[in-house]
């Protein structure tokens, strides 16, 4: 997703106004020349002077003023800001599923241009800079070989017996930093890192790399990984949603984006030359032996080892910063909710049992309640705002003809928080997503966390695997409560928790 913060200061309901009239034009106008809607334009700034003077705007709640976009101007707003291209804000699922109908051809998104850069400039990479930037034929060549091995149950499923052990490994650390009262006395987000950073690394690497061990020396390998993956994340971050003086010499942060990157980088290709020694001889010993993730894709035809390595790059920091973020949302919003938290281990204590046995895959197909909860989270709280499209061609949508080169951002996480979508939106009602949809139907395009189509995150079968359990695990051992404020998050690229997070976790009886 591209910066918007770098563009935002504020705006003012008085500039808002100013398109009103528009609404009427639009009401007795031809399809073919209805402007889209949107607060007043000027040549080069853009709709800055209608932010400038919001005395509400906080860059790092922006949704707000997007909130009022759509409640004056209607669920489809065109806005331009200053160095990038015409932009508009979609807010209806309907629209968002013609949108990805329109597009699914060609999917082509904005890239993170930091990442690109960094890699267009490094021999290593030979002008190739994986699927999370590129688009295009590059971009299909990549993609179209790695998400048949990721996302296939049977590959992600074969994870799940270690997914579960590093989830009991760390509810044991953290029985162990509880104070007398049961509250965790160090930052949970940061532990919740480590818990999903060891996770991704089954999958990337193959191995666990020993993130919960409390005497991790400066320079041992899962120290060096852990820094590498939150420095990559950091920089990703700043470089895309700030002043990208990156793009005219190399700042301090996108410095630290190539350091993290050539660790990583350097961590990975070891390991793909490992595993491929390793795997010539289990295919000596046994032609039809079982090959992990990553071995098949070592093994698919078109696919090189550095584009191997990019992808297995990607997917260390990517995976860890989504999936913890995603965690510690769920974990408040069931603190928080002491109904919901027993419906929950009531489900948990009849299909676990006792949980003396591995969770199986028959167990995690019987959670419905707690995947129910899992995408209330992803309502109530979502990730991010939601996919972008870059338009190959002129489209109509909703009545307007949006041209081509224009960006279209599906805000996907204002359709969650959206009365005619949701009834008692600003509630927590897991049940809203059981089979019988007691409070209604729900549109498929309404709550897309991963994106869709053949641009949809290409790890959420492993990231859902590995929060399922960790609800499971945690939930049918713990009480939990959260004795402060409400959580706040800020938006800088994605939403993230603020500030420490202090939850009480209090063993069941």
């Amino acid at each position: 997703m591209f910066s918007l913060q770098s563009a935002m200061l504020s705006t003012t309901e008085r500039i808002l106004h100013q398109c009103t009239a528009a609404t009427t034009v639009r009401a007795r106008s031809t399809v073919s020349s209805i402007e889209v809607p949107g607060p007043k334009c000027y040549p080069l700034i853009g709709c800055l002077p209608s932010m400038i003077t919001d005395k509400d705007f906080d860059k790092e709640c922006v949704y707000r003023y997007f909130m009022k976009l759509f409640k004056l101007y209607g669920p489809i707003v065109k806005v331009k800001f200053p160095g990038q291209p015409t932009m508009v804000l979609v807010n209806k699922p309907e629209d968002a599923e013609k949108v990805f109908q329109l597009t699914m051809n060609n999917p082509v998104r904005v890239t993170m241009e930091a990442l690109r850069k960094g890699r267009y400039i490094n021999p290593y990479y030979e002008k190739k800079a994986g699927i999370v930037t590129e688009n295009g034929e590059e971009w299909w060549r990549v993609r179209s070989k790695v998400q048949v091995p990721v996302l296939k149950p049977k590959n992600v499923i074969n994870y799940l017996k270690d997914m579960d052990q590093v989830t009991l490994d760390f509810l044991d650390r953290l029985s162990k930093l509880r104070n007398s009262e049961g509250e965790v006395t160090v930052d949970l987000k940061e532990e919740l890192t480590k818990w999903s950073l060891e996770n991704v690394c089954l999958v990337a690497l193959n191995r666990r790399v020993g993130c919960f061990d409390p005497n991790l020396s400066p320079g041992s390998q899962p120290e060096v990984i852990i820094k590498a993956a939150q420095d990559f994340m950091k920089a990703i971050k700043e470089c895309e949603t700030g002043s990208k003086l990156w793009k005219i010499f190399p700042t301090k942060t996108f410095k630290q984006l190539q350091l993290s990157m050539q660790k990583l980088t350097e961590t990975c290709e070891t390991t793909v030359q490992e595993m491929e020694t390793i795997m010539r001889e289990k295919e000596t010993a046994d032609p039809n032996c079982q090959l992990n993730m990553v071995e098949q894709l070592i093994r698919e035809p078109g696919l090189t080892q550095k584009d191997v390595v990019t992808f297995m790059v990607d997917l260390l920091p990517g995976g860890t910063e989504t999936a913890s973020d995603n965690a510690a949302v769920i974990l408040y919003l069931l603190a928080k909710n002491p109904r919901v938290q027993a419906r929950l281990q009531e489900e948990l204590d009849h299909v676990l049992g006792d949980g003396s046995e591995v969770i199986s895959q028959n167990q995690l197909a019987q959670l419905s309640y707690t995947k129910a909860v899992f995408k209330e989270s992803n309502r109530l709280m979502p990730p991010m705002f939601g996919p972008v499209r870059i338009l190959q061609e002129d489209v109509e949508l909703g009545g307007y003809t949006l041209q081509k080169g224009w960006l279209v951002f599906l805000m996907n996480a204002l359709s969650g928080w959206d009365e005619a979508q949701f009834p008692r939106h600003s509630e927590f009602i897991p049940e809203r997503w059981l089979r019988h949809r007691p409070l209604g139907q729900i549109h498929p395009c309404a709550i897309i966390p991963f994106s869709h189509g053949t641009r949809m995150c290409v790890g959420r079968r492993i990231a859902e695997q590995e929060l399922y359990v960790l609800v499971a695990r945690t939930l049918h051992r713990f009480n939990l409560e959260w004795k402060h404020g409400d959580l706040e998050r800020a938006y800088k690229f994605v939403f993230s928790p603020k500030g420490p997070l202090k939850f009480t976790f209090n063993e069941r009886k």
